[in-house]
């Protein structure tokens, strides 16, 4: 499975630009400015349905248009799919597979494991837990084929359950059935999540082993509330805290509050390594992640690694280029020039761009 074109029209400083891909390592070069970002993120926001960017989606569309279009064919078990989307200035959105309407961002994302890489991918270390969650969940989403019906599930009984706190009705039968329901479906989300961390953890340590520091990471996912095995627990622990989640007017225990601890020794990472020593451990994360994508079935990540260089020395840069070897992705790297990325690539694998006031060429 790869993108094996994209065609965008009104992108951001794009007019109209039709290209094709290596299925191996795209190497996308231009000053700051010149659109090379944009192309990561067009591909992001196919697969994703939003921008890695901007919240606002008019900021997406050309000066002086209506909306924008992005368009890819996809390769997926030896066929091309065909997958766009449109998009206002206001936020609607239409989706379309091989002509028909989409009406979930689900149905394309699933087709589209999008690994993404920038110099603000270090939220997943100095953000807060929604980060790291997303992160995970994003991982169970591509290899547990019933881990989106429950999480979305979840979310519907965790906003009636809120509703309710908010309302401020004292507790009653209404309250004893969302508990249930929020009980039984935190059980689950919480066991998929636990078997996917211990094996995301597993494949971190696999590819640090050879780094002398790095290989002494740690992962261990906590569940959002006291959780030993036993759903009784949690239906206990709602009950308990009732009072204080009527105050706050929201629920303050279950796996809306789950995280992923990432330490070293007793430290959490971040207040032990440098930004070189973090970066080096965000690809070995999201390349564990998607390797055991890789792992569960047809689908090739798509890795989109933006400004490749930055924040790495040289050892590091060797390393990291190691990992990527290693894995199985299709690649879309940007750098302000190429000469920081092609030594370390096999030359007959890689494809080289050029970006220019949103022209892009390919190069030879």
């Amino acid at each position: 499975m790869a993108l094996h074109s994209l065609q965008l029209t009104h992108f951001r400083n794009i007019a109209n630009a039709r290209f094709e891909w290596a299925s191996d390592t795209n190497i996308i070069c231009g000053e700051n400015g010149s659109g090379k970002t944009s192309i990561l993120e067009a591909i992001y926001l196919l697969a994703h349905g939003r921008s890695f960017r901007s919240t606002k989606p008019a900021k997406l569309i050309q000066h002086e248009h209506s909306h924008l279009v992005v368009h890819g064919k996809v390769e997926w078990a030896g066929q091309l799919l065909a997958v766009g989307m449109q998009r206002d200035r206001v936020g609607d959105w239409q989706l379309r597979l091989n002509g028909e309407t989409v009406r979930r961002v689900a149905d394309i994302a699933a087709l589209l494991p999008v690994q993404l890489i920038t110099p603000e991918s270090f939220r997943l270390f100095f953000g807060g837990a929604k980060e790291r969650r997303q992160f995970f969940d994003l991982g169970l989403f591509h290899v547990e084929p019933s881990f989106y019906p429950v999480w979305v599930q979840f979310n519907k009984v965790l906003k009636q359950r809120n509703a309710l706190l908010k309302s401020k009705q004292p507790y009653g039968e209404q309250y004893h059935y969302w508990d249930q329901q929020f009980v039984q479906l935190a059980c689950q989300l919480q066991q998929m999540r636990q078997r996917y961390v211990s094996a995301l953890a597993g494949q971190l340590q696999q590819q640090l082993a050879a780094h002398p520091l790095l290989a002494q990471v740690q992962l261990a996912l906590s569940a959002g509330w006291h959780w030993q095995q036993q759903p009784e627990e949690l239906q206990a622990q709602l009950q308990q805290q009732f009072t204080a989640d009527l105050r706050v007017g929201y629920t303050q225990a279950g796996p809306q509050k789950a995280d992923l601890r990432i330490k070293i020794a007793d430290d959490f990472v971040e207040d032990f390594l440098s930004r070189g020593q973090l970066k080096v451990l965000l690809f070995a994360l999201k390349l564990a992640q998607s390797h055991l994508i890789f792992q569960s079935g047809q689908k090739q990540p798509l890795l989109l690694i933006d400004d490749m260089a930055s924040e790495l020395d040289g050892h590091a840069k060797a390393f990291v280029f190691t990992l990527l070897q290693q894995h199985h992705c299709q690649m879309f790297i940007t750098a302000i020039d190429a000469a920081h990325i092609l030594p370390h690539l096999p030359l007959a694998k890689a494809a080289l761009f050029h970006v220019e006031h949103g022209q892009i060429v390919r190069t030879e």
